[in-house]
């Protein structure tokens, strides 16, 4: 039996996701890999971005969920998934994205992110979803490996370049 649960976001959660996002993607996501921008930033950049997922659970935007993992009450991780409108009404079929997936690398290898996954993967049937989607860094070897555990599979892959000006 996992040492953790599976819970709806609650109030207060956003706090320890502020902690986890720079923790969590300090490595692996986009701006964490690039070393040419401020760390300082970068950090902050992340912790908008959770406290920015809690705000609009909070307003009650329609077809969004937050999942939290709790270890021993603590939050040791987190998932963001949608459901995308304006595919699912171009594609003519429910449409979902995990939108981010956050595990404290202290509890990294503890089946939290695949716990998180399969969580996201009922909400997204229970939503009567059709096709899902997720993008991860082609670094990030462990999420990969979540992802396609949860049947994923990789279907493209892009490149971001960046130039700095001045």
């Amino acid at each position: 039996m996992p040492s953790f649960v599976i819970e709806d976001y609650r109030p207060g959660d956003e706090r320890r996701m502020m902690e986890i996002a720079p923790r969590a993607f300090g490595v692996w996501a986009r701006y964490g890999i690039d070393y040419s921008l401020p760390r300082d930033a970068v950090e902050e950049g992340y912790r908008e971005e959770a406290r920015g997922y809690a705000e609009r659970i909070k307003a009650g935007e329609e077809g969004l969920q937050v999942f939290i993992a709790r270890r021993e009450g603590e939050v040791a991780g987190y998932i963001v998934v949608v459901t995308d409108q304006a595919k699912s009404r171009r594609f003519g079929m429910k449409w979902g994205v995990i939108v981010s997936l956050a595990v404290d690398p202290e509890y990294h290898h503890g089946g939290i992110g695949k716990a998180l996954v399969a969580r996201a993967m009922e909400w997204f049937g229970e939503q009567q979803c059709r096709y899902l989607e997720v993008s991860t860094d082609q670094n990030n070897i462990a999420a990969i490996r979540t992802y396609e555990g949860a049947g994923f599979r990789a279907i493209y892959s892009g490149i971001t370049l960046s130039r700095r000006l001045g």
